[in-house]
């Protein structure tokens, strides 16, 4: 299964005065943090506390799935969403391909 990254950025321009409805987490992640869910929610990352980003990786078929689940559970109300495939691969790879071997 494809994987996706999704970068949630809060929005260049504070706008506190629009109230909008709670988002659920624990719908999304009953939901898509099933192991058999598509999209599949794996994890999300916080970088750190001065940082007001989110990282999610995410296994989907296409990246408008992603949407329609964050959508579903009021996910794309308060922050800009990009949504992009990604390739998963390390120092083991490198190392086990014909460039790499000594």
């Amino acid at each position: 299964m494809p994987l996706y990254m999704t970068v949630h950025t809060p929005p260049a321009e504070d706008d506190s005065q629009t109230v909008h409805a709670p988002t659920d987490l624990h719908g999304l992640a009953l939901e898509a943090g099933d192991v058999n869910a598509s999209p599949r929610w794996l994890k999300t990352y916080s970088p750190d506390l001065h940082d007001d980003r989110l990282f999610s990786l995410w296994e989907s078929e296409d990246a408008e799935s992603i949407r329609n689940a964050m959508k579903t559970f009021g996910f794309l109300q308060e922050m800009e969403t990009v949504v992009f495939q990604v390739t998963e691969w390390g120092p083991d790879d490198v190392l086990t391909t014909e460039l790499g071997q000594s």
